[in-house]
Formats: C-alpha cells, structure tokens, sequence
C-alpha cells in the first residue's frame, strides 16, 4: 500500500488560504475600526479558511486524508509566520495560526468522513 502524499495540492491549497486570508485582513487593517473588528474575528476566519483549504485538499487524496488536512493547516501556519516572523503580534493572532493546524486536520478529517460513504456533499 503505497501513502502518496500529494505535495502540490497542499502547497495550492495553503497558498490558497493565506492569499484568502490575506484578502480580507489586508483592507480592514487600514482604519482603527477595521483593526478592532479583525482583531474580533481572525480565529474563526483561519479556522473556516484551513478547514475549506484541508477539506479541498484532502477529497482528492487516496488516502491519509486527515494528514493532507494538517499539512494544509500547518503549511498556511508556516507561510503566515515567515511574513511576519519579525513582527509583534497581538495574541489572538498567534492563536489563530495554531488553530490553523486544527482547521486543516478536521477538513481532512470532514473528507475522510464524506469518502467512507457516510456523508455526501451536495453537488
């Protein structure tokens, strides 16, 4: 049994969520009120974003879907901390990037559930 890993996919897909996230933080960070706000909402955006990135991921695995997930989760947590690796963060923001590891693994993990034949998304 052979445990590919499908390296290009979690790198497309980690891009993906750091560019979505960057998306959305980039234009609220520039007033006072947007920065309050984001402070408010960035575990549930890094959450939701690797939990889509991981779940988008690992359905085209043949298999250790949960691990595609955590790698999504885990290389978006990596990017983010080589943009701001000399950067003082608030803590909320630390935080959101280790949920990431989270997000990513229970999107493999939704993928893995929707393969075993369980559960199917709607097309």
């Amino acid at each position: 049994m052979s445990k590919r890993i499908r390296w290009i996919r979690i790198i497309v897909g980690a891009l993906a969520v750091e560019i979505a996230l960057l998306a959305v933080a980039v234009p609220l960070n520039q007033s006072a009120s947007g920065r309050a706000l984001l402070l408010a909402i960035v575990v549930p955006l890094c959450v939701i974003g690797t939990f889509l990135g991981g779940w988008w991921v690992a359905r085209k695995a043949d298999e250790l879907l949960w691990l595609h997930g955590l790698l999504v989760g885990g290389l978006a947590a990596l990017m983010y901390g080589g943009l701001t690796w000399k950067v003082s963060l608030p803590t909320a923001y630390v935080v959101a990037n280790y949920l990431k590891l989270v997000g990513g693994t229970g999107g493999g993990l939704l993928a893995q559930y929707c393969a075993s034949g369980r559960l199917r998304p709607a097309e």
